[in-house]
């Protein structure tokens, strides 16, 4: 099992715990009560006492007697809990510090492909807690991917502004993004992400997709998030070598059903079109398409006016090329705007696919053993 299906087995069943995962370059202990992250502690991560020192929260000489008060007592209290009694930091303050702390250390865990693991079942005294609600398995891990995605993207530049594929699935961001942009057009990057629409909507869109229902609401919440930023989008699910139509927003026909219409669309995948290479490579392809049979269906099928530009964005679930996101500003014959935010987003939602698949099958099992 990978990190991430061991935590959300964790979350679903809502277990309480101490979550124990060694790898070759060191050791990670993950708290977990009734589901809920309340703590990570990582070998390569700063222990929290010096996280806070580091910022400035806390002195030397308060890091040290915490430390020693922690050490002579009886009972397991966190540092956290010392130091809110010592009066040294809120509560609040603690709190907001942890979940950072948190996040730091699962953004590191999830570099971890190999190890092994071992988790002890046991409530977690209410005393040993500081973040009481903890944080969901689920979000972690959403967010975890977007922060460890992000700092790759801020490592790449692209010095091409319109490049005809974006990076690979192993990035957040596509190489179109947003430092590269900036770069070529002159303008600093922190001016051009005030007022961005598609990252304005990225965290609270992360947030909701946290717990989905079922894979039909993440289908729906891609192209919610599309809708904001472009005239008309399709969903199409890959299967069986072809793509196949399953649901659209901003198509408009003189005649028919346009949500029927795109049900019967189906483009192979031995024949070139905008699609293969996407579904192939796993990569986002942005830009003018060419003039092919299967090209110039599509176009026909969505009302025959050729888009200036297009934006096709794979669905990647456990390795694999599960669905793709197609979208232009048809009628307005317009270029598409920033869509970074967008294209992090559906990476995310292939992980929430994932994890929808895995909460099936835990449900399954359950029926099963009752059975």
């Amino acid at each position: 099992m990978g990190l991430p299906d061991i935590f959300q087995v964790i979350g679903l069943s809502k277990r309480s715990g101490i979550l124990t995962v060694i790898h070759r370059e060191g050791t990670a202990r993950i708290v977990f009560s009734e589901g809920n992250v309340v703590f990570v502690s990582s070998d390569k991560t700063s222990r929290f006492g010096y996280s806070l020192l580091q910022k400035g929260v806390i002195s030397y000489e308060a890091l040290e007697e915490a430390l020693r008060i922690q050490k002579t007592t009886s009972t397991k209290k966190p540092l956290g809990t010392i130091l809110i009694e010592m009066g040294i930091a809120s509560q609040e303050s603690i709190e907001k510090l942890l979940k950072e702390h948190i996040l730091d250390a699962v953004k590191d865990l999830l570099t971890w492909e190999t190890g092994s693991f071992h988790f002890e079942l046991g409530g977690v005294m209410e005393d040993e807690i500081v973040l009481r609600g903890g944080i969901s398995s689920e979000y972690l891990l959403l967010e975890g991917a977007r922060l460890r995605d992000e700092e790759v993207r801020d490592k790449t530049q692209d010095p091409d502004p319109c490049p005809e594929a974006s990076e690979p699935v192993s990035t957040l961001f596509s190489e179109a993004g947003s430092e590269s942009r900036a770069a070529s057009s002159g303008v600093p990057l922190a001016s051009r992400q005030r007022g961005r629409k598609d990252l304005d909507l990225l965290t609270a869109m992360i947030e909701e997709l946290s717990n989905p229902s079922n894979s039909s609401e993440i289908i729906l919440m891609i192209l919610r998030f599309a809708s904001e930023l472009m005239n008309r989008a399709i969903i199409f699910i890959v299967r069986e070598g072809e793509v196949a139509g399953l649901g659209q927003f901003g198509v408009i026909l003189n005649n028919g059903s346009a949500d029927q219409m795109i049900r019967n669309v189906r483009i192979p995948m031995t024949d070139p079109s905008c699609f293969r290479a996407v579904v192939e490579k796993g990569l986002t392809y942005r830009g003018a398409i060419e003039k092919n049979p299967r090209n110039e269906y599509l176009v026909q099928q969505l009302g025959a006016n050729w888009p200036l530009e297009v934006l096709i964005v794979p669905v990647i679930s456990d390795g694999k090329v599960i669905a793709v996101l197609y979208g232009d500003n048809v009628p307005h014959g317009q270029r598409i705007g920033d869509t970074e935010g967008l294209e992090s987003f559906i990476k995310v939602a292939g992980f929430a696919f994932g994890k929808a698949v895995l909460q099936r099958k835990l449900q399954a099992t359950q029926h099963r053993t009752q059975d």
